[in-house]
């Protein structure tokens, strides 16, 4: 229930901004008011009879209308907010005495606000379940062993497999990933919104991943809503080594490359190991070439222990947008791409699958990214 109020505060707004200054029948107001209400009760009804925000009550083809529509309702409130600001602008120049005698609060103003917003709530909900592109990225390290310049990682992330994205549409992604020929494939959490019995049957795509090097993976957030002790102890049945504050080191002529993992920093609230880098590395040289594979972009800006390259996931790109600050606001400022932290190279995937409470993506496509080291 902790989404309701911000979708309701979310329809109230957009009442107010978009319907109520219409000249139109008050009947069709109400109507209007009556559609916007129900769209913004999305997380109630997913609730309902022992449904959660991971494994909704309403599925199928009503779930991804829902989900389109409440998409609509973030996106029309944005607009809705631009035309107040330029109201507001219009209002401040008034006050100097300029009059305009223009208003943006017009049905030729608002309409196609929610023509536009109702468009792009069932595009980015298209966006948000495709199957995702490969997108490539190049990342040149100073101290990169000459053994190890032109190794490949595939990353995966998010794939929150569940009510919407199922074995079909993972098949798919273990097709273009294997398509690549990575070196290395690795997976930073929240592979599941769901338990155990009723989701590892469709993660069974995961057991025909290829790589030279191996699978390695970290628990994400959903995995610690979904039982997490299942699913540690489920996920090596298909082929993937989980690291949980440890770490593997790998050897090429001589020359060593460490793969390290955390848990989630939501762990400690489960009665779960938070996550501890250092406990990672232990073991490990510091001047091996270390890779830290921890699913919440703001966890290696928490220690100071060496590493060259974080890959992380969780954001989801920020979802649309516009969201982009208030995600970078609570992940030290790490959302979607690369970053060059000096001695350290984070890059943060925009996520394989997605949430399946928020099924939208507007301007910030899924991927399959394939890394290469140089």
């Amino acid at each position: 229930m902790f989404l309701f109020w911000p979708s309701l505060i979310l329809a109230v707004y957009v009442v107010c901004s978009g319907v109520l200054p219409l000249k139109i029948h008050w009947f069709w107001k109400l109507l209007s008011a009556a559609v916007i209400f129900l769209i913004s009760m999305k997380y109630m009804a997913y609730t309902m009879n022992g449904g959660t925000f991971f494994e909704p009550a309403v599925k199928g083809a009503w779930m991804l209308t829902w989900e389109a529509l409440y998409g609509a309702l973030i996106l029309a409130a944005f607009l809705l907010l631009l035309k107040d600001i330029c109201s507001l602008g219009l209002w401040l120049l008034g006050t100097f005495g300029v009059k305009t005698g223009f208003s943006f609060n017009r049905l030729v103003f608002i309409v196609p606000i929610f023509i536009v917003s109702v468009a792009g709530g069932f595009w980015g909900m298209y966006e948000g379940i495709k199957v995702p592109e490969v997108k490539t990225e190049t990342i040149v390290f100073k101290n990169l062993p000459a053994q190890w310049k032109g190794t490949t990682i595939a990353l995966l992330s998010d794939l929150h497999v569940g009510p919407v994205q199922r074995k079909e549409w993972l098949s798919e992604i273990v097709k273009r990933t294997n398509g690549l020929n990575p070196d290395i494939v690795m997976i930073t959490g929240d592979f599941i919104d769901g338990r155990v019995q009723k989701l590892l049957p469709e993660l069974e795509p995961l057991k025909h991943l290829k790589s030279k090097y191996g699978v390695y993976a970290v628990p994400g957030n959903h995995e610690y809503y979904s039982v997490y002790r299942e699913w540690v102890a489920a996920l090596p049945t298909l082929g993937i080594k989980v690291l949980r504050n440890g770490s593997d080191v790998l050897t090429k002529d001589g020359a060593s490359l460490v793969v390290g993992g955390t848990t989630d920093l939501g762990a400690s609230r489960f009665g779960e190991e938070p996550p501890n880098v250092e406990r990672t590395f232990s073991g490990t040289s510091p001047e091996d070439f270390r890779i830290l594979l921890a699913h919440q972009p703001k966890t290696g800006s928490l220690t100071k222990e060496k590493f060259d390259l974080q890959l992380s996931g969780h954001t989801h790109g920020g979802h649309i947008f516009f969201m982009y600050p208030i995600l970078a606001y609570f992940n030290d400022g790490l959302v979607s791409g690369f970053y060059d932290r000096g001695a350290r190279k984070v890059y943060v995937t925009n996520g394989s699958g997605l949430w399946n409470g928020f099924t939208m993506r507007v301007g910030v496509p899924s991927e399959i990214t394939f890394i290469t080291l140089e």
